[in-house]
């Protein structure tokens, strides 16, 4: 444990919890108003029990929304914001779609997200402000042509592409596929040092495969790392803004970690609770935050994130032209 981190002083934010927490829990209510059991009894009744899958979610879903909402607010014309979420846990695109008037292709590499939150949408689409489509992509080639959409985003899943250049080569596709002045937003894991995790019966970071072999799982990205593998990829793109989101040692961890995985999801309703407790924000980035990870991961695992946005270069040719 990085005990410096304590020294650490910054404001006790709130990242309106009950506000994404609220959604998601009335999200799925309407799903089994509308849909019944026709995602399977157990997911049916885990988007009630537990809509945001984790405490550590709702700093990611507090700036990303914010960064968002700014930049659609910015833009001169009246065009609907055509954004993309790349392999992003669907509820937050679900929460943008219905509280914002733009259009948002949801995609994933698997078919099971895919489907199941084409289902949900259903429910909530009628009184939405806004529209989704939804589609089977790989981050890193993405099937879209270049300069498609005004803002990608990416929550927590370019660490988890596997391959040696792999998480770089999606950081390259973000920025390929947003227009010249639209604006990437994405947030990978970050503690002390680098580490490639790998997770024991757990393939490709979404499969459970019933075996005790070790599988990759996950980057944890230090400063250096950050630079190099992430932002260093982001080639003209200029960073907006950055922050630091680090926890500090709370029983409320202790006792969750110890929690089988389905108690933990019964659980849920908690989540927004120990975020108030542990989560806490710095701007920029911060070295010195409690870190406690191995080459394993476990869910005792102690670490942050960083949230970056960047803006892609516009031309400088006096004609106000985008570069391409």
């Amino acid at each position: 444990m990085n005990e410096r981190a304590n020294q650490v002083v910054v404001p006790i934010i709130e990242f309106d919890e009950s506000r994404y927490y609220g959604f998601g829990l009335w999200l799925g209510i309407r799903n089994l108003m509308r849909n019944g059991f026709s995602l399977g009894l157990r997911k049916t009744i885990g988007k009630i029990t537990q809509p945001i899958n984790s405490y550590s979610r709702f700093p990611e879903y507090y700036w990303m929304d914010r960064a968002i909402r700014e930049f659609a607010g910015s833009m001169s014309t009246r065009e609907t914001l055509r954004v993309l979420d790349v392999g992003s846990p669907k509820c937050f695109g679900l929460y943008l779609a219905y509280t914002l008037p733009l259009s948002i292709e949801m995609t994933d590499i698997s078919a099971l997200n895919v489907d199941e939150y084409r289902t949900m949408w259903k429910a909530i689409e009628a009184g939405a402000k806004g529209t989704a489509t939804f589609a089977l992509q790989d981050a890193r080639s993405l099937e879209y042509p270049a300069n498609s959409f005004d803002v990608v985003y990416c929550m927590s899943v370019v660490e988890h592409i596997e391959g040696p250049d792999a998480d770089s080569e999606g950081i390259r596709e973000l920025l390929r596929v947003v227009r010249p002045g639209g604006v990437v937003v994405l947030s990978v894991p970050f503690g002390d040092h680098y580490v490639e995790q790998q997770r024991v019966g757990f393939a490709r970071s979404v499969e459970k495969t019933r075996d005790e072999e070790a599988y990759f799982f996950q980057r944890i990205y230090n400063k250096n790392k950050l630079r190099d593998r992430v932002k260093g990829h982001l080639g003209e793109a200029g960073i907006k803004a950055e922050w630091t989101i680090w926890r500090r040692s709370h029983l409320s961890l202790k006792i969750l970690s110890a929690m089988g995985e389905n108690t933990r999801g019964l659980l849920g309703f908690v989540n927004p609770w120990i975020s108030r407790k542990v989560n806490r924000c710095s701007s920029g980035i911060e070295e010195a935050i409690p870190s406690a990870y191995s080459a394993v991961h476990s869910t005792g695992d102690i670490y942050g994130d960083v949230i970056l946005v960047a803006q892609k270069a516009i031309s400088r040719d006096g004609n106000g032209a985008y570069a391409e």
